[in-house]
């Protein structure tokens, strides 16, 4: 389990998106195999298709990705570790055939792949990229289970960076035209919706780890640096994605040359980054009058509580009142009778009447006759 208890439940949302679309991309492939559906197996005529071990392999990685998730019950968290142990292991032993060239039969056990056999192709075999982004995607979710820190986490995190960059890598390639070819096996590249998945699964990982609420973590975080992070860190990456895809299109186009095209991608880069830093800046002007304005609505807040506590009058202390007249001596040294020192200084009034042993001494004549018990008697 990751770290409960939940504190940011909106990420358990995407990390549940997330896994269901690599699972529907696994599962898509599947079929397009089983049923020889071409656009299945690949998403662009000609391009790579994705390896039915592969696809599968995807299947399992969305079904460990759904276990991640901190608000899952401990048996769907150990089958998502153990769903993320068979990805390991499956990628790991295909980049024991590619370093080796052994063939341990587990390329073509559940669907052949018709195809010519040469020293450095097999069919149903996917890439060493892929595998490699397998094995690492695999071991940064068990390292991100349970409450480790340190060490563990800086390595999980290192390899979910070089999964998303060789996924990354491998779409830009197949963006601009090339097949990013590294790796033990130099004829297959990595497909474009293996490519997906694997950014797919980084996006949902992420999500996952902190969805028990990191507070380091400055992308979640609603601080001015996160508002900015989340709006400048898409534009930071998808506009040199579509701005390089512009410049190549023109130069096939024959628009223009080579120099005219760098300088094309220079200043739309210098312009698009403009517009994108002034409206951000100008979002966190806001943001930032908002919180002056609350800040000093509390202070006047605050200033009217004290005012009025201020005016809240009320005795305190010892009172010296005089023994025979019973008058109280205020602070100026008059002496003032009881009733008009209780009205200036508190907010009680004072009404007069006469108690029943006053009364008895000042007016007699009122009390009632009392009858003595012998008189009664006679």
């Amino acid at each position: 389990m990751l770290v409960p208890p939940t504190t940011h439940p909106g990420l358990a949302r995407w990390t549940n998106l997330f896994s269901l679309l690599v699972i529907g991309i696994g599962g898509a492939a599947i079929a397009g195999w089983i049923f020889d559906v071409s656009l299945l197996k690949r998403i662009v005529p000609g391009s790579i298709a994705m390896k039915f071990n592969a696809a599968l392999v995807f299947l399992l990685a969305g079904l460990s990705l759904r276990g991640a998730a901190a608000c899952r019950s401990r048996c769907c968290r150990r089958m998502g570790q153990i769903c993320a142990g068979l990805v390991i292991l499956t990628g790991g032993l295909t980049l024991v055939e590619h370093i080796s060239g052994l063939d341990l039969g587990i390329d073509n056990l559940l669907i052949q792949e018709q195809g010519r056999e040469t020293s450095k192709y097999t069919p149903g075999r996917m890439s060493s990229q892929t595998a490699v982004s397998f094995v690492f995607f695999g071991v940064a979710l068990l390292l991100s289970a349970g409450r480790r820190r340190g060490w563990w986490n800086v390595v999980s995190r290192a390899l979910l960076v070089c999964v998303a960059f060789l996924a990354l890598a491998n779409l830009v390639g197949h963006l601009f035209g090339f097949v990013f070819q590294v790796g033990i096996s130099q004829i297959t590249g990595m497909a474009i919706h293996t490519s997906l998945g694997f950014l797919l699964l980084c996006a949902g990982l992420y999500c996952a780890r902190h969805e028990a609420g990191d507070a380091k973590d400055i992308l979640f975080s609603e601080t001015t640096g996160g508002i900015m992070a989340r709006r400048l860190l898409p534009a930071a990456i998808l506009l040199p994605l579509l701005l390089g895809w512009l410049r190549m299109g023109g130069r096939k186009a024959g628009l223009y040359d080579s120099p005219a095209g760098a300088a094309f991608f220079v200043v739309c880069t210098l312009v698009f980054f403009t517009v994108l830093v002034l409206a951000t800046a100008r979002q966190l002007h806001l943001q930032d009058l908002a919180r002056r304005e609350a800040v000093e609505a509390r202070d006047r807040t605050i200033a009217e509580l004290q005012r009025a506590l201020d005016e809240v009058r009320t005795l305190q202390g010892l009172l010296p009142m005089c023994a025979w007249c019973k008058k109280v001596r205020d602070d100026q040294g008059y002496w003032d009778d009881v009733a008009s020192y209780i009205a200036k200084h508190t907010e009680a009034s004072v009404s007069h009447g006469i108690c029943p042993d006053c009364s008895k001494e000042h007016f007699p004549a009122t009390q009632p006759a009392v009858t003595s018990p012998d008189a009664a008697s006679t």
